[in-house]
């Protein structure tokens, strides 16, 4: 027995809201506690109160207002997989089942450790609170932080968005586009390209509602993947999490499901109505479709090769992300060094002294050799706006790295004296590439050390960056090595501050980098010590994740794009078919007969053109730094834009097959084409 394609179009909504359900619930799970009706973010004030007073403050409220609160901060050892939840203990509240029984992370990649509030001491107390509780706990905790001294804002938490159906669809929204269409478009194809079946149903004396009634008897397909899919389901999240926040997937499944159900049914409908409406006989026999029905299905097929182009380049961007993980070669060349977490600074951005003091830190620790330096940034070519991506360096990299020059000599700071080593088979100029450091990069050394500039050709390799996150490339190939012999007498403390921020100020040890804390008087300034590459390693797993999603994307958009240049070329035949015969019987060459289809088609090729070069346009390296070239999706932007034309020429491919066989089938129906 032959499934009708409408049938099909009612099994894709009850899986597809599996999917989306389970990843929008892991996404929240990773951001924070599941269920939160509203999020409190403080940040310091002009006066702010003790940790302690705040801490008192809101086991206050939490008790007051039959509420838990909770304040979740990354654990230091390891802040990409495991956390800290410290939570009100209000008597019968969450917090005080969480502080007895512990939460139950819905996601196996993050463990939660559940802690009473009064440890807020411990913590930096500026952040976001969650608060599970009405509008008057709310209210409440905005006044508890702010009588401490605190600058509050809040946020109101929807429903949706607390079950993850917002998260769900943050980064699916073109999956979710593309196959809502597809499926569209084969209940249309089913109902108003097919008259005959309602036709036959109305010859024996059905009602239009009768017939829309038994036409929707096809919902029993998705009420069937249901019940199959439900024990199965919570078998498998059995395994996964033992049950954990099963209600709520649950609830965010059922909601997809509805949502993606309810345009899947409307266009059923629309369309079976539209079929009962054509005339009885033109319908037995396989009436011509209605020229506005030609002209949609051309339209539809603008918005799924758009989507078809953006779908390349974000899948080819996220494989590129993913391969930027910590391989065993990452994890050799990083070793035992580490990045720090500074805090989130609540300060306002004119206190200068603030990122001084971070940066006299930083030169301190490299000054004593518990850190080096290894600053990957963009430098001027010296020729227009392009630049290069360029390694800033010290001793302390080059005692870990092997960097060597083309004569084969490890490269070492000799002197005192600034080097800069070109790339092997570099066609650059390194006098105005000098030049160009000097008065951006090296502004800030002394004139003595300008004054002569040294270095040389690097041999082929690869030098390890210490990416601190998928953002950067882990390895550069085609870099420029800048080498200083003191990076505190080069580099601004501002300056440093700011390497130091973004990882490019490496400890080599997590030893080296309690010691520097704890001898500075800066512990409350940085929020945790992180392995180098655990961070990349964590965007890289979520590039997986995205990787999994774009394919799915990919692959549906593709299969949706053909099936609507299929359903609009076979519409097309049904229209203009006997005219299509009578060409062909005239001898007219079937380029002339086919001109209408073909201009169609080059348009909607050229629409699909202009896109991909304006996005390769937005997302290439411009030299401005907005769009760095050391980003690893800046630099698949040319890959990309080839795969993506690659997949418009297979699309359109495929269209003109579609249209040469559909062109023999009208000629051997002499235009009456098929019912």
């Amino acid at each position: 027995m032959n499934i009708r394609s409408v049938t099909l179009a009612y099994l894709v909504p009850p899986l597809l809201a599996s999917v989306l359900g389970f990843v929008g619930l892991v996404q929240v799970s990773e951001a924070g506690i599941v269920g939160a009706s509203s999020v409190v973010t403080a940040a310091a004030g002009a006066e702010t109160g003790s940790n302690q007073r705040v801490a008192t403050a809101l086991e206050q409220v939490a008790e007051a207002e039959h509420a838990t609160i909770a304040r979740m901060v990354a654990d230091r050892a390891a802040p990409t997989t495991r956390r800290v939840a410290l939570v009100t203990d209000a008597p019968s509240s969450r917090g005080a089942g969480w502080l007895l029984d512990g939460y139950e992370d819905f996601t196996r990649s993050m463990v939660t450790t559940v802690r009473p509030m009064s440890e807020l001491d411990q913590f930096d107390p500026t952040g976001s609170y969650s608060v599970f509780g009405d509008d008057d706990a709310r209210r409440a905790t905005v006044r508890a932080l702010a009588d401490a001294g605190y600058e509050v804002s809040v946020e109101r938490v929807p429903l949706l968005q607390r079950i993850g159906v917002t998260d769900g669809l943050d980064q699916t929204l073109a999956l979710v586009g593309a196959l809502v269409s597809g499926c569209v478009a084969l209940c249309l194809m089913t109902t108003v390209g097919a008259p005959r079946r309602s036709a036959v149903r109305r010859l024996h004396g059905d009602t239009t509602a009768a017939i829309v009634i038994q036409e929707l008897a096809e919902l029993r397909t998705a009420v069937l993947v249901t019940a199959i899919g439900v024990p199965v389901a919570a078998i498998g999240l059995w395994f996964y999490n033992g049950l954990a926040s099963a209600a709520t997937l649950a609830v965010a499944i059922s909601a997809f499901c509805v949502g993606l159900l309810v345009p899947v049914v409307v266009a059923h409908t629309m369309g079976t109505v539209v079929a009962c409406r054509q005339p009885l006989v033109g319908a037995l026999r396989g009436a011509r479709p209605a020229g506005a029905l030609l002209l949609v299905a051309q339209i539809a097929r603008v918005p799924a090769l758009l989507v078809l182009v953006a779908a390349v380049f974000e899948l080819t961007g996220a494989v590129t992300t993913a391969r930027q993980g910590t391989a065993e070669r990452d994890l050799r060349a990083a070793g035992e060094t580490v990045q720090l977490w500074v805090t989130p600074d609540p300060r306002p951005v004119e206190e200068q002294a603030y990122w001084d003091s971070i940066g006299d830190f930083a030169g301190g620790a490299l000054e004593r050799r518990d850190a080096f330096l290894a600053a990957a940034v963009e430098v001027s070519s010296g020729s227009g706006k392009s630049t290069v991506p360029a390694l800033v360096v010290d001793q302390g990299y080059l005692d870990l790295q092997d960097v060597r020059s083309e004569d084969g000599a490890r490269i070492t700071t000799d002197g005192a004296e600034i080097a800069v080593w070109m790339p092997a088979d570099s066609g650059l100029s390194r006098e105005r590439l000098v030049e160009g450091l000097t008065e951006w990069q090296l502004r800030d050394a002394p004139a003595a050390l300008l004054e002569h500039v040294t270095g040389g050709t690097l041999a082929r390799q690869q030098v390890y960056s210490y990416p601190d996150d998928a953002s950067s490339r882990a390895w550069l190939e085609d870099a420029v090595i800048v080498v200083v012999p003191t990076p505190g007498d080069v580099f601004s403390a501002d300056e440093l501050g700011s390497w130091l921020s973004t990882g490019d100020v490496v400890f080599t040890s997590r030893a080296a980098a309690e010691r520097s804390i704890g001898a500075s008087g800066l512990r409350t300034e940085f929020s945790a010590v992180v392995a180098v590459g655990q961070s990349a390693a964590e965007q890289a797993r979520h590039a997986a994740m995205t990787v999994a999603i774009g394919t799915g994307t990919l692959v549906s958009t593709l299969a949706v794009s053909v099936m609507l240049g299929m359903v609009a070329t076979i519409a097309h035949r049904r229209r203009h078919g006997r005219a299509m015969f009578a060409k062909f019987t005239s001898g007219v060459s079937p380029v002339r007969t086919d001109a209408g289809l073909l201009t169609i088609e080059a348009g909607l090729v050229s629409i699909a053109v202009i896109a991909v070069v304006n996005t390769w346009w937005s997302q290439r390296p411009d030299g401005s730094g907005l769009r760095s070239a050391l980003d690893p999706v800046v630099q698949s932007a040319g890959v990309a834009a080839a795969l993506a034309l690659v997949t418009l020429a297979a699309v359109s491919a495929t269209s003109l097959v579609v249209m040469a066989v559909t062109a023999r089938r009208t000629a051997r129906n002499r235009g009456n084409g098929s019912r």
